[in-house]
């Protein structure tokens, strides 16, 4: 065999070493991100569960507290808290510059399990006001049950053509708040 044979046969084995190397290279490489991909997508799956469990979390801590300050011993509401309750709705109307009229506690309810406060507002404002001061109600630590809603529009159409305002409306609104007696 002379040296261009050598050659050559050492050049067709290099190739061949060469052609090797890589396939096995590529397909180690294939299977590791084949096992990347599984791995992410464990991880994307996971994540997904943990903002789904920091969300409930959440809700249910908001939930807790409304329990929480939903309890108590006694079979009436103090005035203190009838008070503090009459209070945060009147700070409520006055953050959308809403115009109480008149907000009025009414006599108390209380069952074996339960115990009611009654209040009776009424207000002008226009929807969008009356929307806003509804959902700060609901979003109160409290449990709130809207009992009746009363929207009249207050004729004054003259004064409210000229100015270009909104339509103004008189709401009337029944509202409860409960507690839950503890058991002792």
């Amino acid at each position: 065999m002379n040296m261009r044979q050598r050659y050559l046969i050492f050049l067709i084995v290099i190739v061949l070493f060469t052609v090797g190397f890589f396939t096995l290279g590529s397909s180690m490489l294939t299977d590791e991100l084949i096992e990347v991909k599984r791995v992410d997508k464990k991880i994307k799956v996971a994540q997904e569960k943990l903002n789904s469990a920091k969300i409930m979390n959440e809700q249910l801590s908001e939930f807790s507290r409304i329990i929480q300050n939903s309890l108590t011993k006694s079979k009436k509401f103090s005035s203190i808290e009838t008070n503090t309750f009459v209070k945060n709705l009147a700070q409520l109307a006055d953050k959308y510059k809403i115009s109480v009229i008149s907000m009025l506690p009414k006599d108390v309810f209380s069952s074996a399990n339960l115990v009611e406060q009654q209040y009776t507002m009424e207000l002008n404002c226009t929807y969008v006001q009356m929307g806003k001061f509804l959902s700060q109600l609901e979003s109160l630590d409290q449990i709130i049950k809207i009992n009746h809603l009363e929207v009249k529009p207050i004729y004054n159409i003259s004064t409210q053509q000229i100015e270009g305002k909104a339509t103004m409306y008189t709401v009337t609104i029944e509202l409860s708040v409960f507690k839950v007696l503890k058991e002792v």
